[in-house]
């Protein structure tokens, strides 16, 4: 006897049709996945032309600019007085701040190999000295430079280094707008019992707000700042600059404790760097140590600032 039986089976469903198909899903995800890959791709395309535009903005300044600081420094050298030479300082102090700010989009956006060479570490904070002083006056800061590196040669990019310098200054004076103590003292490893290693320490402290614990280990990162209007780019700069030398870059900052940055740099660069952060109150020297020069400015008395 044979038996016939009718089944019925249900009618596939159509991955067009049904929202709910694994095949439909899939698709689904992956469209979103690619409009979201390409929304990112069109974000990059816009940041990178900023970029190069910006960069290419900063070329076209850094000359003329740097024939303004000429004039301006020949003008402070004729002797001028009262008024006028203030106004001397203040011109210089402004063009000397848009010019570190020029040549941070620079490095950071178009950085070649530094050009190493033998640098006298003495000269670079006789130099920074020098240099700050007319914005530390126009900040109403005591600047306090001392050099233990007075004829400590070490093999660097002089021009980077001094731009690390200007960053980490013009940085303190920013976060201190009612005035303040900046020091920034060179140490001379080799001859100093407390520090390792055969290269040089140059040490920054301020008398500033400090810094949040919390902000510590993004403070180094491009873009990355506390300050309502800043790029952000001054202390990855300092970063990217050390790196490039074998440096080392660290922090110790408390809130209400101000700042201290130390850099480190080897007598003769390599290849490996980094950064380190940790909290901790800093307190300025209240004198130089032994076999060092040290230049003082003192400006009109400051309330808060130490004497």
């Amino acid at each position: 006897m044979v038996i016939f039986m009718s089944t019925s089976f249900p009618a596939p469903r159509d991955p067009a049709r049904d929202p709910e198909h694994p095949l439909a899903r899939a698709f689904a995800s992956f469209t979103e996945a690619a409009g979201s890959l390409e929304h990112d791709r069109e974000h990059l395309r816009k940041r990178q032309a900023l970029v190069e535009i910006s960069a290419l903005l900063a070329h076209e300044i850094r000359n003329p600019l740097g024939s303004l600081e000429l004039f301006a420094g020949l003008l402070a050298e004729a002797n001028l007085e009262g008024e006028s030479r203030r106004w001397i300082e203040h011109v210089q102090a402004g063009l000397r701040t848009l010019s570190v700010t020029v040549n941070n989009v620079l490095h950071l956006h178009n950085t070649p190999q530094p050009e190493l060479a033998q640098t006298d570490a003495g000269q670079l904070l006789d130099w920074a000295y020098d240099f700050l002083l007319p914005l530390a006056k126009q900040a109403r800061v005591e600047l306090q430079v001392i050099n233990g590196l007075s004829g400590v040669s070490i093999h660097a990019d002089r021009h980077r280094l001094e731009q690390v310098l200007l960053n980490l200054a013009l940085n303190a004076f920013r976060f201190m707008p009612g005035g303040g103590w900046l020091s920034i003292r060179g140490i001379d490893c080799a001859r100093s019992e407390g520090l390792a290693g055969e290269g040089v320490e140059i040490e920054v402290r301020d008398t500033g707000p400090g810094i949040a614990e919390g902000d510590l280990p993004r403070i180094f990162d491009a873009g990355f700042s506390t300050r309502p209007g800043s790029s952000g780019l001054g202390l990855a700069v300092c970063h990217r600059i050390l790196e490039q030398h074998g440096g080392l870059i660290a922090v110790e900052s408390r809130p209400g404790y101000g700042a201290t940055f130390r850099l480190r740099l080897p007598r003769n660069a390599a290849t490996r760097a980094g950064h380190s952060s940790q909290g901790s109150p800093g307190h300025l020297p209240e004198r130089p140590p032994e076999n060092s020069s040290a230049h003082v400015a003192v400006p009109a008395p400051v309330s808060g600032a130490p004497l």
